[in-house]
């Protein structure tokens, strides 16, 4: 008996009513603050689709690109045609043909930013050289480190990475695809 009345006196329905009525208060300030890493993405963030349209100066056709949150570094599919020495860290320059399966058929030659170890799906370690390069998605201009790949084998010939989608301030839409054009203006293509 002793027992049952100090639950009733610690637990009255004034003290439940008292505990809820704080617990609730609080609550829309839980649910409503926001992160400073929010806001900074919100702030001239566009949200696009997982797969876009984007332009690459040089290239006379859109071409099909695939924005993937997973991948460090964006990733052209790039036939090597002349490249220097691999031992070589940085320097000199490599001429490659980007290819897709749009038409699109075009000889670079881009200066050697650095080499980087990718593994392969098979689990080996390959060695891919990096270049910068320039993209247009979602009417603005990317200028970042894309490296050189195979990508024949994939659907998309262009793979966006993380890199180009935090300069560029791009929120992915997993549900979505084409959500815009890639009009940027002519004159920002040659800088």
């Amino acid at each position: 008996m002793r027992s049952e009345l100090n639950f009733s006196i610690l637990y009255s329905p004034k003290t439940i009513f008292i505990i809820i009525f704080i617990g609730l208060l609080s609550l829309p300030g839980c649910v409503s603050q926001k992160t400073q890493a929010s806001n900074r993405v919100a702030k001239n963030a566009q949200t696009v689709g997982w797969v876009e349209k984007a332009r690459i100066p040089g290239v006379g056709k859109e071409v099909k690109v695939k924005l993937d949150t997973g991948a460090t570094t964006t990733s052209i599919n790039a036939e090597i045609l002349e490249k220097p020495e691999e031992d070589s860290e940085a320097g000199g320059m490599i001429k490659f043909r980007f290819i897709d399966k749009e038409g699109n058929d075009v000889v670079f030659e881009r200066p050697i930013v650095r080499w980087v170890e990718i593994k392969s799906r098979e689990g080996a370690n390959l060695r891919r050289p990096v270049v910068r390069m320039k993209f247009c998605v979602a009417n603005r201009w990317i200028e970042e480190e894309v490296n050189l790949a195979d990508r024949d084998d994939f659907n998309y010939p262009v793979l966006i990475g993380r890199n180009m989608l935090k300069q560029a301030k791009l929120v992915v839409d997993s549900s979505q695809t084409f959500t815009t054009d890639p009009s940027c203006p002519a004159e920002e293509a040659q800088r």
